[in-house]
């Protein structure tokens, strides 16, 4: 190792010297000093550097925002669309208990506004899941009973609406008010099954007024209609942009909505249930 020597004057109170040491030392320490003392002091950014530097995070950020923006509506529609297959698992499950037959809810007459005595609750597509007055389930909301649980498999990660938290809370309860969820459920609605209660059976359902086979049989309740009396007819999934379906023989399948052919549409009021009769005849056609 290269080193070198060097002397160090010791110096008295008196300012006199008083005698020398010296000392060994590597080469390398010495360099280490040098460099050390006349290296270019270190300095933060200047504004310039800064604002570059910002500059370049919000451009990242425009860019990466739209598409984290659609892979979570993405994730929520996948969610949906299992959601809507639990269902249709449990309805079938529900058949095989009840030769063949699939959930609705009670004959009891609704009671329309006015007030008017209107079809009885299991003829009528419906996203109602409780009727609060008669203490009964309806529609898919009679799966509660043993075959689809918790009350969450009900409502759409996409609900635009309040109605999975205040209806869904509801659910919980089940008192006097009347509960709601994030999907249309058919019934009986629209076949020959309608004209003879409760004798729907899962595996032939009849025809709708087309003449098709039925087949759809719960998908997201889209709806901008605004009913005096009748709450949360004003309410969309996904924006009311697509619409997930569930068929009768199990598969489910999400559809474009972008010309609203699968909502009840403001002006649809006063032909409410032939509307509804509409929506699921088309349903019925995609699922061909």
């Amino acid at each position: 190792m290269r080193t070198y020597q060097q002397t160090i004057t010791v110096v008295g109170s008196e300012g006199n010297a008083r005698g020398y040491m010296s000392k060994t030392e590597p080469f390398f320490l010495q360099d280490m000093r040098k460099s050390t003392h006349f290296s270019r002091p270190l300095h933060g950014f200047t504004l310039i550097e800064l604002l570059v530097v910002v500059a370049v995070m919000v451009l990242l950020v425009s860019i990466l925002l739209p598409s984290l923006a659609a892979a979570r509506e993405e994730a929520k529609q996948v969610t949906c669309l299992t959601r809507v297959k639990g269902q249709l698992l449990a309805v079938h499950l529900y058949a095989g208990n009840f030769d063949g037959q699939i959930p609705v809810g009670p004959y009891d007459p609704m009671t329309l506004p006015g007030p008017v005595t209107g079809p009885p609750f299991n003829l009528i597509a419906s996203n109602q899941l409780w009727i609060g007055h008669l203490r009964k389930y309806n529609s898919h909301g009679v799966l509660l009973s043993g075959y689809l649980e918790p009350p969450e498999a009900f409502f759409c990660p996409g609900d635009d609406s309040k109605d999975p938290t205040e209806e869904l809370a509801k659910m919980y309860h089940l008192g006097d008010e009347d509960a709601y969820c994030s999907y249309l459920y058919r019934q009986l609605d629209g076949g020959p099954a309608a004209y003879v209660p409760h004798t729907g059976k899962l595996g032939d359902l009849g025809a709708n007024a087309r003449g098709e086979a039925i087949s759809a049989l719960v998908m997201d309740m889209n709806s901008t209609m605004q009913v005096p009396g009748v709450p949360r007819h004003t309410r969309t999934n996904h924006l009311g942009a697509k619409t997930s379906i569930g068929f009768t023989d199990g598969h489910a399948k999400t559809f474009t909505n972008d010309n609203q052919q699968l909502t009840l549409r403001h002006g649809d009021e006063p032909q409410l249930f032939e509307r509804i009769d509409e929506i699921f005849e088309l349903a019925d056609t995609l699922g061909r």
